[in-house]
């Protein structure tokens, strides 16, 4: 894998994750911020119609009339704003005796004007709540064709009258509230991401940068013993075609007039007796040698292939590689396979790939040509 793919594959995975619980925690956020948001809002509009009703009591006690009490209530409310909230009072039949917009004075709330869902869930409509004369929380909806949003309204009555003080705080407005909140925590996440982001990717670059530059420095030392290894081969190989050159002749005909024309093995407690002649491979599994038979039997063979090489016919049998000897008669084909190699394919067939190896390749010609 290239290292852009590698780094690039990283940075998108860090950015995955990061994204994925940042967005369902600031979902989680959002919704409880909401709703915490809309408690504190009931809260407070229950203490503050309960602090005006108090204060219109008092105001009942100390001799005023109820003229001046409502007058000085609507003179302090007028022309506030009533998009956020305000407050407004009713007596219990559902007239309004104050308003921030005088021209809803003395305007009477009836059945159809709207719908009140309490704090503890009960729903009527909200005349009904001001004709009870009791303290009550919850949301105030409207009907669709009127063109209002809901609103969260609290009432209070005050005692020693009919009257019932009301605090309105406008749902619209307050999602409105959250919703910017929500945005400059978005806008901040966005930003703090980038930066985590940025940051990660250079530190993961940093990373594997210091890591390569020591993978690459071990290699260009595993390749400077590599080279002196293949020229000592070399020197090697040079010795050892000098001496077989002196000795092959000889050599082969020793082997081939002490080469074992029968092999010792064991299966369970039978002692079996083979002919070389019968034996289709060799071969080297979990530091276990087998032999293969042209029937299909296998056993194991308390002997290294170093040792059979040398016990056997060299013009019937032939050590492959590290893992196999192999028949004359056993290969059913060879195949040309990569680059200057050869692949024996086997009767009976083999459970792993035979190859001559490129520097056996020669060797192996002459074998088969003898």
């Amino acid at each position: 894998m290239k290292k852009i793919n590698l780094y690039t594959i990283t940075f998108f995975a860090v950015s995955i994750v990061i994204l994925l619980i940042s967005f369902f925690s600031f979902r989680y956020l959002y919704s409880s911020s909401k709703n915490d948001i809309f408690n504190n809002k009931i809260e407070a509009g229950k203490r503050e119609s309960r602090e005006i009703g108090k204060l219109l009591e008092l105001q009942l006690k100390q001799g005023l009339s109820k003229d001046i009490v409502i007058q000085n209530l609507q003179s302090s409310i007028v022309n506030t704003d009533t998009q956020s909230g305000f407050i407004c009072m009713y007596n219990k039949n559902g007239i309004e005796l104050c308003h921030p917009n005088p021209a809803l004075i003395g305007h009477k709330i009836d059945k159809s004007n709207s719908q009140f869902t309490s704090d503890t869930k009960n729903q009527s409509d909200f005349s009904t709540i001001l004709n009870s004369g009791q303290i009550n929380a919850g949301v105030r909806s409207f009907p669709k064709n009127s063109n209002r949003s809901s609103e969260i309204v609290s009432v209070y009555p005050v005692a020693g009258s009919d009257w019932m003080v009301a605090s309105h705080a406008n749902i619209n407005s307050i999602e409105q509230q959250v919703t910017d909140l929500y945005q400059k925590f978005l806008l901040v996440f966005i930003i703090t991401s980038l930066v985590i982001l940025i940051t990660c990717f250079t530190l993961i670059r940093w990373i594997y940068k210091k890591y390569e530059t020591q993978k690459n420095q071990e290699i260009n030392t595993l390749n400077i013993e590599v080279n002196n290894l293949t020229i000592l081969n070399k020197q090697l190989t040079t010795l050892q075609e000098k001496f077989h050159e002196t000795t092959n002749f000889r050599s082969n005909e020793d082997t081939f007039e002490n080469s074992r024309k029968r092999l010792i093995t064991y299966h369970k407690d039978e002692l079996i007796s083979l002919e070389t002649s019968e034996i289709a491979y060799f071969f080297l599994e979990n530091n276990i040698v087998y032999l293969h038979t042209f029937m299909g039997s296998q056993y194991s063979i308390n002997s290294s292939l170093d040792d059979l090489i040398k016990a056997v016919d060299n013009k019937m049998f032939y050590r492959a590689n590290r893992q196999f000897i192999v028949n004359i008669k056993a290969i059913d084909s060879i195949l040309v396979y990569g680059k200057n190699q050869l692949k024996l394919v086997m009767r009976p067939e083999t459970n792993d790939t035979i190859l001559i190896s490129k520097n056996k390749v020669a060797e192996f010609k002459k074998w088969i040509e003898q």
